[in-house]
């Protein structure tokens, strides 16, 4: 497995635990119509990230044995009077030779873990295609509530303008001073 592997594996955590805490602000508005059409989205997000893993655990299982891997082992010379003596190799010795040789880099890394095939390119386009459009979507949501407590502003502005021009209520308003009202009121 790539290293692409374990970043959509971390992408898809996070992603489900987004949609949980939008599912609980769904259920907490009682929005339950949303809150099942985002627990559609996490099933199917969960599943996918279950494979993911799967596919992320099968490919340590297939793996080569960690730890330094010899490039080239020493090879023991067989002097002549040795020669009767060897044998044929047994069969758990030619299944190992039988295996293509592992590569190393400098570094001594394998470079098999460095190979970036376009499956693994097509699959990281199809993730960002599909995380994109989801980021689209909530783009369009949000500016649609916007919209909407933009409208709602307006219509309270437009009421406060009525209601000065209905009570003729300018910038000069004069401030009535109650005290002074109240004061005279008991005197007399």
């Amino acid at each position: 497995m790539s290293k692409l592997g374990w970043v959509e594996l971390e992408t898809l955590s996070t992603e489900v635990a987004h949609l949980r805490s939008r599912i609980e602000a769904a259920r907490a508005s009682r929005n339950y119509g949303k809150a099942r059409l985002l627990e559609g989205e996490m099933t199917e997000l969960t599943e996918r990230r279950n494979r993911v893993l799967s596919d992320i655990t099968n490919g340590l299982s297939d793996g080569p044995p960690r730890g330094p891997q010899p490039i080239n082992p020493p090879v023991q010379q067989v002097q002549p009077e040795q020669a009767d003596e060897i044998r044929e190799p047994t069969q758990e010795i030619r299944a190992v030779a039988s295996k293509p040789p592992l590569t190393t880099d400098e570094a001594g890394d394998l470079t098999m873990w460095d190979k970036l095939t376009s499956a693994d390119i097509e699959h990281v386009k199809r993730g960002v295609a599909t995380r994109r459009a989801e980021m689209l979507t909530r783009h369009a949501h949000e500016l649609k509530s916007l919209e909407t407590e933009q409208s709602e502003i307006d219509a309270i502005e437009k009421a406060i303008a009525l209601f000065t021009q209905k009570f003729k209520l300018g910038k000069s308003a004069e401030v009535l001073v109650l005290d002074a009202e109240r004061a005279s009121a008991q005197a007399g």
